[in-house]
């Protein structure tokens, strides 16, 4: 058979088995069905075979029908997808007005109370929560300027609002965490140049905003002590304000400037009194408290807690950055711990976090939150990991030393009750989650009516076991002994103080002294917080005004009195409050030590820690009752050591000859710890390791040592004074 025969056969076959797959014929009644493809199975190495498969794997061709379909389905499809697009624009909007909305609410928030700005700032965390991530997951799309067209300096200030989020949140907790993702958040802006582009040489808007970045930067950058970031930030912001001044020429360049100035002034005043080493970098110094184990006093009073303090600043001359004094400065410091956490290991995954590129957010979803980004989801519940680690970290300050080999986890074993074990362990979940540092209020420039409200509020927030923190800076003022208003009120104790921001009365003929009677805090107002416990420091010309305040309600009350003269001056704040602040660097500024080897700091340092602890055995011998109940707390008992070594350094040194150059302390609890031979002696074993014997008096004090000195009841503390 020719070939022109055999292709209409083939083809009959191969349209017969089609027809038998597509269509099998129905069984006639009587016989069985037969197998619908072996009756008629076609060879598979037919030509025409294959052809009708690959036209069958092709699907053929679509008829008229079948294409409107699906050009019907891809218009849905199109619409659908617009849909989607419109509402993933809507919601950012949505969630980007609801942020601002919430967050120019922050201004109005009160100060005080916890109960009234906790909630909006729990939604306003949560509100900036799903903005970001709602961004980091449709940033390909935002960016697209058919539908939004999302600028990168937009994702800067967003980013820029949570930075200010996190401090803010700092400031009203206390909580170093929260300073850490502030620092977080603006170091990634920094790092992706969320603020570089075009635009800021040709908006003077966006400009400002990165100005306004800058300065908040310097400001968490100073909280933190990162020395060398605000040197560059500064460094930054002058070229930038520069750049700002030459090309839109605007009205407040000044201003600008002046804060330039400020801030440099001021970071000058923190940095120079440090000393450097070899190559001119300055030494590593830690300001906060750090946990050291210590042996605690007697515990059968119960422990006290600082839980809030009131930091007032009134000092004109003093140099200030951001309403915020050196000895402002120098008290916010010692008033936290040392973060257990170390920035340098937080800060990889949220700048990774803060980049969020498209390419990044759509391979990880919603993995753009990460824990810079969960952090504002529960600001008290978020960071309880961190805040459990200082805890214990604090906890273990001063506890006995703990021995794995003795510790067992069952209390049937060691004869504990249930009743103590629950008790137990209730107390370590309340150490848990409570605020590993003291609430602050800080005052720049208050007045008086502004000071008894804030310290008010202050005592109100305070438990049973709990005691507040008074700290005053100010300037001076005596009240007059002559006649007159002045004269009448010292006989109710109205005998001066610290003064505060004058208040007009609106009398043009008041007096001077009737005015300046107005604006003092006196001893006086002051008395009805003693009802509670009372820590207070004065650091003030007049400080001696509250040496004699009454304690008529019977509660512990301290009063540490700065000297009211130098006869040393200094650029760095007051001497008496930098030395609380860091016994350390106080010394090389009275022995005007600038440079040193970093082995020979680290020497020094450890000294001064020796030291410490010899000051802190002579004070766990006082009486665990009374103001010694201060002694408790962790804060409050590093500041009275501190106390105690000031004394004993300004007294050695050649230049504090007169009483009132030295600090004193009411009730005087410590006269006789400035005279033990131990501190006497570690004090001039510093100096002549730091080559400075000749800013100190050396020789043996001619006056027999003071009883405290050698307490019958501690061993070990006849041993320290002994060496």
């Amino acid at each position: 058979m020719s070939s022109a025969e055999k292709e209409p056969a083939d083809n009959a076959v191969a349209f017969i088995a089609q027809a038998a797959a597509v269509s099998p014929p129905a069984p006639e009644p009587g016989h069985a069905a037969a197998p619908p493809a072996a009756a008629v199975e076609p060879s598979k190495s037919s030509p025409a075979v294959a052809a009708q498969d690959g036209a069958a794997a092709e699907g053929g061709p679509p008829d008229t029908g079948d294409a409107a379909m699906l050009e019907a389905r891809r218009e849905a499809e199109t619409q659908r997808n617009a849909e989607r697009d419109r509402e993933i624009v809507e919601e950012f909007q949505y969630l980007l007005e609801k942020s601002q909305q919430l967050f120019s609410g922050l201004s109005d928030l009160p100060e005080i109370g916890s109960k009234y700005w906790q909630p909006h700032f729990q939604r306003t965390f949560e509100v900036y929560t799903k903005l970001w991530k709602f961004q980091s997951q449709h940033r390909v799309l935002l960016e697209k300027a058919e539908h939004y067209g999302l600028k990168r300096w937009e994702v800067g200030e967003i980013a820029s609002k949570i930075g200010q989020l996190y401090y803010r949140y700092y400031l009203r907790t206390s909580e170093t965490n929260y300073l850490q993702e502030a620092f977080v958040f603006y170091d990634a802006i920094r790092e992706r140049n969320y603020f570089t582009g075009e635009q800021e040489v040709k908006n003077s808007a966006l400009m400002i905003k990165k100005l306004r970045y800058y300065a908040r930067f310097i400001v968490v950058c100073l909280q933190m002590n990162n020395t060398m970031m605000m040197l560059q930030l500064l460094e930054e912001v002058k070229s930038l304000i520069d750049v700002y001044a030459t090309t839109f020429n605007p009205v407040d360049k000044m201003e600008w400037s002046l804060v330039v100035k400020e801030m440099a002034l001021f970071m000058q005043a923190v940095c120079s009194p440090v000393p450097t080493d070899d190559s001119g970098m300055p030494l590593p110094v830690s300001y906060r408290l750090v946990p050291r184990r210590r042996a605690r006093a007697d515990r059968a009073e119960p422990r006290f807690r600082l839980q809030e303090a009131v930091v007032v600043g009134n000092r004109p001359t003093q140099i200030k950055f951001s309403e915020l004094t050196l000895d402002m400065y120098y008290v916010l410091q010692m008033l936290e711990r040392e973060p257990s956490v170390n920035v340098a290991s937080t800060t990889s995954t949220p700048a990774a976090i803060a980049e969020s590129t498209p390419t990044a957010a759509a391979e990880t979803g919603s993995a753009g939150a990460s824990e810079a980004a969960r952090s504002p989801e529960m600001p008290e519940s978020a960071t309880s990991s961190v805040a459990l680690a200082q805890e214990r970290a604090a906890n273990a300050e001063g506890a006995a030393p703990h021995n794995p080999d003795t510790a067992r986890p069952d209390s049937a074993a060691t004869g504990e009750s249930k009743d103590r074990a629950r008790e137990r362990a209730d107390g370590e979940q309340e150490r848990a989650v409570r605020r590993p540092n003291p609430h602050k209020y800080v005052l720049y420039q208050p007045s008086v009516s502004q000071v008894q409200v804030y310290l008010a509020n202050a005592f109100r927030e305070v438990g049973d076991q709990g005691c507040v923190l008074l700290y005053l800076s100010s300037d001076g003022q005596r009240a007059d002994a002559g006649d007159g208003a002045a004269a009448a009120a010292a006989q109710y104790g109205f005998i001066g103080g610290i003064s505060t921001a004058r208040r007009t009365t609106g009398e043009a003929s008041q007096d001077r002294s009737t005015e300046q009677l107005i604006n003092t805090v006196h001893p006086a107002d002051l008395v009805p917080f003693t009802r509670k416990p009372l820590f207070l420091i004065v650091e003030s010309e007049s400080s001696l005004a509250y040496k004699d305040m009454p304690n008529l309600f019977g509660q512990p009350q301290l009063s540490l009195l700065s000297p009211t003269q130098y006869p040393v001056a200094t650029g760095s704040g007051s001497m008496y409050t930098f030395f609380l602040h860091s016994p350390a660097v106080a010394f090389c500024v009275l022995a005007q030590i600038g440079t040193m080897p970093a082995a020979k700091w680290a020497g020094v340092e450890r000294m001064f820690g020796d030291l410490e602890d010899a000051a802190w055995e002579l004070l766990a011998a006082l009486p665990a009752t009374g103001a010694g109940r201060f002694l408790s707390d962790d804060f409050l008992r590093q500041i009275v050591v501190r106390h105690v070594l000031c004394c004993v350094v300004l007294g050695l040194h050649v230049e504090f000859t007169r009483p009132e150059h030295l600090p004193q302390a009411s009730p005087e609890l410590f006269a006789g710890l400035v005279q033990a031979p131990a501190l006497v002696r570690g004090v001039r074993d510093i100096a002549e390791f730091c080559a400075a014997a000749e800013c100190f008096r050396m020789a043996e004090p001619s006056r027999p040592p003071s009883p405290v000195q050698t307490p019958p009841s501690s061993q070990h503390l006849a041993d320290v004074t002994a060496t």
